[in-house]
């Protein structure tokens, strides 16, 4: 049985991605306006494994068919459901796949610890400076909330038949129309809402 260091590096072996560990890492290190934040690149990696998996299948992955379709299964609503039914009807095991979709947080996981790669920062205009804040704000209350969790457990007081995650995200709200939705989702739509269209 082969150990992983981390689900990226799993997904890597089990999808075949040969090469694009280098890509992933080039994208990172980039400079200027080429450099993606760890939030970008989860997009990137989990749009690679659907364009992977529909390729397999056989379907159209020509233009941004992949890139279309995770943004619409990326969404809680009726529309993602069907996306989901015809994915499935077509031959791709979407519920495994969303399985093995990353976080932002296992792809920081697998650049700094399992390939111990550093980026200098070249300028204090990093473009991706927003998105590591958020990254690095959501990681630390996760961390808080895993020691409490932890903590609960230990009393008895919280239990689950196996192993607890823990995860935390930033919600973005609309003053205007009360639209709330975690930031990460807003970011990959590039809007909180449509009440001023």
């Amino acid at each position: 049985m082969t150990t992983y260091g981390c689900k990226v590096c799993r997904i890597f072996d089990e999808y075949d991605l040969t090469g694009y560990e280098d890509r992933l890492v080039d994208q990172w290190t980039a400079d200027g306006p080429r450099r993606k934040g760890y939030r970008s690149l989860a997009d990137w990696l989990n749009v690679t494994l659907l364009r992977n998996t529909m390729d397999r299948a056989g379907l159209q992955t020509l233009g941004n068919e992949a890139e279309s379709k995770y943004e619409r299964i990326q969404e809680d609503d009726a529309t993602a459901a069907e996306v989901r039914n015809v994915l499935r009807e077509e031959g791709v095991p979407i519920d495994d796949l969303e399985s093995d979709f990353v976080s932002y947080a296992v792809v920081r996981t697998h650049l700094k610890e399992c390939l111990g790669v550093e980026r200098t920062d070249s300028s204090t205009t990093d473009s991706n400076w927003e998105e590591d804040a958020l990254d690095i704000a959501t990681s630390h209350a996760e961390s808080k909330a895993r020691e409490a969790v932890s903590s609960l457990t230990t009393k008895n007081r919280l239990s689950a038949g196996g192993d607890i995650a823990v995860h935390a995200t930033v919600e973005v709200e609309c003053e205007n129309c009360r639209t709330r939705v975690p930031v990460e989702r807003a970011l990959h739509r590039g809007y909180i809402c449509q009440c001023n269209s």
